[in-house]
């Protein structure tokens, strides 16, 4: 009996989570941004491999909230197809913070990204380089380590933290050698950063204040 009640239980959590993503499906293409960016955030949540379709045309949807809530839904559902749309999504997304989610999204489909994520370690945009920076240290792979070397002379201050924090990750000696000619003594700042990075606290909030943003600006 019991064993019947359960297997009830499983069929109708079956139907209800299709139902759903069938819904979520036809809410892709609802009129108001919100809606748009509602469903791709929650067939992200969902895993849901089917939507890959239907979400990457999104990521030139013309709503940021849109596309920023379709990068990070792409991230999760981690489908290394999403990765070229992704790559060309970034050179002609006009905010940088959006950008900066995309770049976010294609470190989390791991090892595949690597190549266009080197390639973003030299973008104009400093909030794209330090993303890039940061997912290549998460990767973990030995080949950018030398783009990584590159940006310790990066203009901006949070990137060349960042590709310090990046390297001291990867461990390649490499790596830690030209940290060391580099950085004579690091600040508190540098320690603090990196403590943060690779204990992975803060990013969460940094997506929800980013979020709260394109809201506030939606029209």
């Amino acid at each position: 009996m019991c064993h019947r009640h359960h297997g009830l239980f499983l069929i109708t959590l079956l139907i209800f989570c299709t139902s759903e993503i069938a819904r979520l499906h036809r809410q892709l293409s609802a009129r108001e941004p919100q809606k748009r960016a509602a469903a791709a955030k929650r067939l992200g949540e969902l895993h849901d491999q089917n939507s890959l379709p239907l979400l990457l045309p999104l990521l030139n949807d013309s709503s940021p909230e849109v596309r920023f809530e379709v990068a990070l839904a792409l991230g999760k559902i981690g489908n290394p197809d999403a990765i070229t749309s992704l790559a060309e999504a970034i050179k002609t997304e006009p905010r940088e913070d959006v950008a900066m989610v995309m770049t976010k999204s294609l470190g989390d489909l791991g090892p595949a990204a690597i190549d266009p994520l080197i390639n973003l370690t030299v973008t104009s945009r400093p909030l794209v380089r330090m993303t890039a920076c940061r997912a290549l240290g998460r990767i973990g792979s030995h080949r950018a380590v030398d783009p990584l070397i590159r940006r310790l002379d990066d203009p901006d201050p949070n990137v060349r933290k960042t590709a310090i924090i990046a390297l001291r990750r990867i461990g390649d000696p490499k790596g830690m050698e030209a940290i060391a000619r580099k950085i004579t003594s690091p600040d508190r700042t540098t320690e603090q950063m990196a403590e943060e990075a690779l204990s992975g606290r803060g990013y969460d909030e940094q997506l929800d204040q980013i979020r709260h943003l394109l809201r506030t600006l939606r029209r």
